[in-house]
């Protein structure tokens, strides 16, 4: 009886890792795999979709390329700082114009984002069948090298803007990794006085409701490559 249970202890010592197993994936069946990397830097471009301005002078849609660099601070959090640049361009307008003509002609213009914030990898330290969703946010600026004022006084200048995005990063077995990412920019536009002084003909202003600050939102369709460092 004593070699008995001995046999069977072995039996159940031997069986325990196998139930083990048994229960969830196996390990190399696993829909999830560790992402080690705590430091990626990412080249980017997209499509920059800026917003329809009342008054129709802000920047207009055109593309931006740029570089970012995410920072793992703690757990599925990183530290990202990205910058970016693009030609685009700006209608002039005349204030002192007929509505039909006051439209004089377009500036090149071109724009520089910068902006730091938060991601936050939504599957945890891991990814999902190789898929990371992202969530991120943060606060940046928006400046416009060519920002020389119109006929009309009007300039962009540079204005403080909030971020907020979604993207999804594919996860390699090397070190390069592509990921797709939207990104909505959000700032205020200042417009200058004359756009709500009435032409002399009678014709409307070019604001006719005296709204001088509207807020923009402005879209970033972007897809990028990055170089994961430092495990």
């Amino acid at each position: 009886m004593t070699r008995l249970r001995a046999a069977m202890f072995a039996l159940t010592l031997a069986a325990a890792p196998a139930a083990a197993q048994v229960v969830g994936s196996m390990p190399d069946a696993s829909p999830f795999r560790d992402l080690p990397w705590k430091q990626s830097l990412t080249v980017f471009g997209g499509g920059f979709d800026t917003g329809r301005d009342m008054a129709g002078v802000g920047p207009q849609p055109g593309w931006l390329t740029g570089v970012r660099y995410d920072l793992r601070i703690g757990g599925p959090v990183s530290l990202v700082g990205r910058l970016s640049t693009g030609p685009t361009s700006r209608r002039i307008l005349d204030p002192t114009k007929a509505a039909a003509s006051r439209h004089v002609g377009d500036n090149k213009s071109e724009l520089m984002v910068a902006d730091l914030g938060l991601a936050m990898n939504l599957t945890g330290q891991k990814s999902y069948h190789r898929l990371v969703p992202v969530l991120s946010g943060g606060v940046g600026v928006v400046s416009d090298f060519r920002g020389i004022p119109d006929d009309g006084g009007y300039r962009f200048g540079t204005h403080f803007s909030f971020t907020w995005g979604l993207g999804v990063r594919y996860q390699t077995s090397g070190r390069w990794e592509p990921r797709v990412d939207f990104t909505n920019y959000v700032w205020q536009l200042q417009y200058p006085s004359t756009y709500t002084v009435t032409p002399l003909d009678g014709s409307s202003a070019i604001l006719p409701n005296g709204k001088k600050s509207p807020w923009m939102g402005n879209h970033l369709w972007s897809v990028g490559l990055s170089y994961q460092l430092f495990r």
